[in-house]
């Protein structure tokens, strides 16, 4: 199969790159060689590329910076997803997009979150990204969406990084500082090759929007608790993790992930601490 891959530079897109051509024709693009707001410019290198399935994972995905500039984010995490998705539709192409868990932000029910729950997101981030569900979906009924979590790798990770737990923490560590976790969130944070291994999986879905990440039913207080825990007792680092990670009660958020949608098509994540756990002991320092 020939896959392309929009945001190939990226966090995701690296390891997927990497993962995929070991069984695939891989082209991956990042954003000084792709422009996704320029309609032309998306179908004709999608037209030279002539793929059977695009991943399209370039997104501005910093909240806040989507915040301060509400146009970029328009024009990167909505409009550059419908022309990819005209670009896919026009040749054919299987299209799996990257949506978020942040839809679910302002949700106040309890326990996890289907797909089918009504969500009014307030963030632009997360309005943004519900807005681009909906207009790939009018476009192209067969796309998948899937609404990612949190992601993480480890600290030694040849790969580029992004902000992740581990590295969080182990940043804190070395500069001598405390974290605030709250303990009245919920949400699962995800091993970004726990993602990637699935996304062939994936492709095969039915069009339609799923959550997609390790579920999890702790607090984010307990999650980076017992993730410094895990990586003082790996040796990474020798801070005391009961003051390093400390509880913030100051705010409320569930952005729990009911994943009977994809398990019913045989596609499981390990719980977010399981993941951590495995993340950890199987990484080398």
């Amino acid at each position: 199969m020939k896959i392309l891959i929009t945001g190939g530079t990226g966090f995701v897109g690296v390891r997927l790159k990497s993962f995929l051509e070991r069984s695939h024709e891989v082209v991956a693009v990042g954003s000084h060689e792709l422009d996704i707001t320029q309609t032309d410019a998306v179908l004709k290198l999608v037209e030279s590329v002539a793929p059977d399935a695009i991943v399209h994972l370039a997104a501005i995905a910093v909240t806040d910076y989507c915040e301060q500039h509400p146009e970029e984010s328009y024009a990167v995490n909505v409009e550059g997803a419908v022309n990819v998705a005209n670009a896919a539709k026009t040749v054919g192409a299987k299209l799996l997009f990257a949506s978020s868990e942040q839809v679910y932000h302002a949700v106040e029910t309890e326990g996890q979150q289907p797909e089918q729950q009504a969500v009014t997101p307030t963030r632009i981030y997360a309005v943004h990204k519900l807005e681009a569900e909906r207009r790939v979906q009018e476009i192209l009924p067969s796309a998948v969406g899937l609404r990612l979590t949190w992601m993480y790798d480890v600290p030694s990770s040849p790969f580029p990084k992004n902000s992740g737990l581990l590295v969080q923490l182990l940043k804190a560590a070395e500069e001598g500082r405390a974290v605030k976790a709250s303990t009245r969130e919920r949400r699962g944070i995800t091993n970004v090759w726990e993602v990637v291994r699935r996304v062939e999986m994936a492709l095969a879905l039915p069009g339609g929007i799923y959550n997609f990440g390790s579920p999890n039913d702790l607090s984010s207080f307990d999650i980076w608790l017992a993730a410094a825990e895990l990586m003082v007792e790996k040796g990474w680092m020798d801070a005391k993790p009961s003051t390093l990670v400390l509880p913030d009660e100051s705010w409320t958020r569930n952005l729990g992930l009911d994943l009977r949608s994809i398990e019913a098509h045989g596609i499981t994540f390990p719980s977010t601490l399981t993941g951590l756990r495995n993340a950890v002991f199987h990484a080398r320092k």
